[in-house]
């Protein structure tokens, strides 16, 4: 049977001989740690939520990123602090980038909810730069006072008679809301074919017609 070779005895504190060096506890010594694969996927994703944070319609994809790639950094970090692997610098690194893009990410949501949403959260009339739009429509051959927008803030206006369809638009970036819109003919006595129809983003949620009168509803967001 094979035995590693003994090396001398180095001479320990207070005069007493160390223990013996076997080969295998050298070899094991001067070894160098592997890669960190955990810290540095995890910078990777940290980076990946990152960027995504800032990109529209699909900035809610930073949350399970930003979270994994902490979770795996902070891993890689707790492997280096056992020896077990290397790249400390890169678990340090990965950790951090995934902080702060959560933190980002947090920052983004907070500003679309309380600042990029207004102050009734639908813009009547439409916002330039919003996220959604919305265009309400009514046509009446014999006219109509139209009532449009939320239950907590509506315009009113008439709707003059025409074949053409009367608009009137709107627009919203978050939340989510109870779109109205009704239409009704300025004189009972006239027999009135009224239309009204609500579009979000160039699609027709809702519409409705009657004689007299014609409400649409929809619930967005």
């Amino acid at each position: 049977m094979m035995t590693d070779p003994q090396y001398p005895p180095t001479t320990a504190r207070h005069g007493r001989p160390a223990p013996p060096v076997t080969a295998t506890e050298r070899r094991q010594a001067n070894a160098r740690p592997g890669r960190n694969i955990l810290a540095i996927v995890g910078l990777l994703l940290g980076v990946a939520a990152l960027v995504v944070t800032f990109v529209p319609d699909v900035e809610f994809v930073a949350w399970p990123l930003g979270g994994l790639g902490l979770i795996l950094a902070i891993v890689g970090l707790v492997q280096v602090k056992k020896g077990a692997v290397g790249d400390r610098g890169l678990a340090i690194t990965g950790t951090a980038v995934s902080v702060v893009a959560l933190l980002a990410a947090g920052g983004m949501l907070l500003y679309s909810t309380f600042a990029g949403a207004g102050t009734s959260g639908l813009h009547l009339p439409a916002v330039a730069g919003d996220k959604h739009t919305v265009v309400f429509e009514v046509t009446s051959a014999g006219g109509a006072t139209v009532r449009y927008g939320s239950l907590s803030d509506q315009r009113t206006e008439n709707a003059p008679a025409s074949t053409d369809a009367w608009q009137g638009q709107a627009s919203y970036n978050n939340g989510s809301y109870l779109l109205t819109l009704t239409a009704d003919t300025r004189d009972s006595q006239t027999n009135n074919e009224i239309a009204c129809s609500i579009l979000v983003d160039g699609k027709k949620v809702a519409e409705n017609s009657g004689t007299t009168i014609a409400l649409c509803t929809a619930n967005v967001g």
